[in-house]
């Protein structure tokens, strides 16, 4: 097993990410039994006093399988929360930035 996680903002441009967090939440207790989950706080350029996330880790199997579906998850929250980028470490332990919608 490996950790993986993903940085998720409680707001965006398009407004609160409750909704789209909860959604992702179950998919991810769905496809890999569960996740851990808590707030933290992002400083990045144009939110360098700090922006509220939330931080959700999971444990993906060592096949790669899993690896490219975190990853296509990771993908579509990006893209569905409209933002820039979001921070994500790979099962791998790379660190990496996800294109959104932005």
């Amino acid at each position: 097993m490996r950790l993986s996680y993903i940085i998720i903002p409680h707001e965006t441009k398009l407004g609160s990410t409750e909704k789209l967090l909860r959604k992702y939440l179950d998919e991810f207790y769905v496809w890999f039994g569960g996740c851990t989950h808590y707030p933290v706080t992002g400083i990045c350029k144009d939110h360098t006093k700090g922006l509220p996330c939330e931080k959700v880790e999971v444990a993906v199997a060592s096949d790669t399988q899993e690896h490219d579906l975190f990853m296509s998850m990771a993908k579509e929250i990006a893209v569905q929360a409209g933002v820039k980028e979001l921070m994500v470490q790979h099962p791998n332990g790379e660190i990496l930035f996800i294109e959104g919608a932005n």
